[in-house]
């Protein structure tokens, strides 16, 4: 008889859980879900700590260290990526337009790209490249600032071979 009601309470506890995510807005269920995870993370700890099996978590850390040390380049950059995507998504109707591309003298050319007039091809190739490697939106630099190095690079190659 215990069984068919402690059946009957997780039955109606699952109906009342599924009614309250369907009529729940998301943001809400979001942080419900993250404060029950801490919640749960924390109670675990505890239990582990009560019954003495703590050191298990200690030796799970430790063993975890040089495998995240060894891939913390790899995490730090998909982290980059998931911070450049988050910040497209997030795109405001009010921000600036990306600069305009339609015409740049030569001497904000040259200034962008830190060179001197007459500089030579090689030259510019390897000041862009050199600009482009730090500001590159993949490695978390801004697109205007690429935008406009191109722009540069463009603008000085096309006036050198004239």
């Amino acid at each position: 008889m215990i069984r068919l009601f402690l059946l009957l309470a997780v039955l109606l506890g699952a109906l009342y859980l599924v009614r309250w995510f369907l009529t729940t807005p998301a943001e809400t269920v979001a942080a419900n879900i993250r404060k029950s995870l801490w919640l749960l993370l924390g109670l675990g700890l505890i239990f582990l700590a009560v019954t003495g099996k703590l050191n298990i978590i200690f030796a799970f850390i430790g063993s975890a260290i040089p495998l995240i040390a060894r891939h913390l380049p790899n995490i730090l950059r998909v982290l980059g990526l998931a911070k450049a995507i988050k910040s497209t998504r997030n795109n405001q109707p009010n921000q600036n337009p990306p600069p305009s591309t339609s015409a740049m003298s030569e001497q904000r050319a040259l200034s962008i790209l830190g060179l001197q007039k007459g500089a030579s091809k090689d030259e510019i190739i390897a000041a862009h490249k050199r600009l482009m490697q730090k500001v590159h939106p993949d490695k978390g630099g801004s697109e205007e600032l690429a935008i406009q190095i191109n722009h540069a690079k463009d603008t000085l190659l096309k006036n050198h071979d004239n």
